[in-house]
């Protein structure tokens, strides 16, 4: 009963919510976690009657127990929230067991960020004339060069493009799209994989495949999130030791060099797609530890 529920949530979510599909896996995966906890527990199936605060209490236990950092429960607790409400909306609990249940109190990580030379090392490395070199120079460069998202990236069509002024369309979280400028490197990159892909030596010509994946995968069909999270990673590994090495990273790295070079805070909000100035601003704390340590090194009075 309670796994038809997860189901009905889930489409909950996709329709209504209209949460990204990473959000929304995330979310399943830890309702399902604590279900088969309880199963565990009560050994049989569980029933929304064993729902109440007790069970969900010592779930969170369990994880402790088990070395999940304190981020990683707060998301457990989040998306149990999420889910238990809705149920409790629903007619499925008859009140929400949730109420009073807090997540574990996180620092805020600095975002992970490389260098303006670690990035030029690796669009360099990428730099061939093969097609699966035009391919992984284009993902990074668009990744790079726009700040947009992973889930982002592979949903972009080539008609998202705008050569001739310079922009592309994404489409956001919760179906907000937004438009971004597109840097010469960039539009380059995208042009050079285009003209290589459908054997052209214009953009005119690839004007019947608007519709098509900007970045297609072997087939011709949409590349898939995990390949362009390998091609980040390759690139990452010959320039940098990093302990993160994910297309958000370029994300990252985007907004951290846009804020040192003077760049506005809301125009940063803005290109990166944050509902929130508070969530932008976290990039401001790196600048200023960078600034702090530039200081501590060469002023004599530091």
């Amino acid at each position: 009963m309670i796994m038809k529920a997860i189901k009905k949530y889930m489409i909950h979510l996709g329709l209504e919510k209209r949460v990204s599909e990473a959000t929304a896996r995330a979310y399943k995966g830890d309702t399902v976690q604590f279900v088969e906890y309880l199963r565990r527990e009560l050994s049989r199936e569980p029933k929304f009657e064993d729902i109440d605060s007790t069970a969900l209490r010592s779930f969170l236990g369990s994880l402790s127990r088990d070395g999940y950092s304190p981020r990683s429960i707060a998301r457990k607790v989040a998306s149990l929230k999420s889910f238990l409400t809705y149920c409790t909306h629903k007619g499925m609990l008859d009140q929400d067991p949730t109420v009073g249940l807090s997540p574990p109190k996180t620092g805020k990580d600095l975002p992970v960020f490389v260098a303006v030379n670690a990035v030029e090392r690796m669009l360099e490395l990428s730099g061939t004339d093969e097609r699966k070199g035009l391919r992984d120079r284009a993902v990074l460069e668009v990744l790079y060069g726009t700040g947009m998202r992973l889930a982002e990236l592979v949903g972009c069509d080539v008609g998202n493009c705008n050569f001739p002024g310079g922009t592309i369309r994404v489409l956001g979280k919760r179906n907000k799209e937004r438009l971004l400028p597109m840097g010469k490197g960039a539009r380059n990159a995208i042009a050079s994989y285009l003209k290589d892909r459908y054997g052209c030596s214009s953009l005119e010509d690839i004007d019947g495949h608007a519709d098509d994946p900007l970045i297609a995968g072997r087939r011709g069909n949409r590349i898939s999130r995990r390949t362009v999270q390998r091609i980040v990673k390759r690139y990452f590994e010959q320039v940098v030791s990093l302990t993160r090495m994910s297309p958000h990273v370029l994300r990252h790295t985007f907004a951290t060099h846009l804020l040192e070079a003077g760049a506005d805070l809301r125009a940063v909000q803005e290109l990166l797609g944050h509902v929130n100035l508070s969530t932008t601003q976290i990039y401001t704390h790196v600048t200023t530890e960078r600034l702090r340590k530039v200081y501590d090194q060469a002023h004599p009075r530091a």
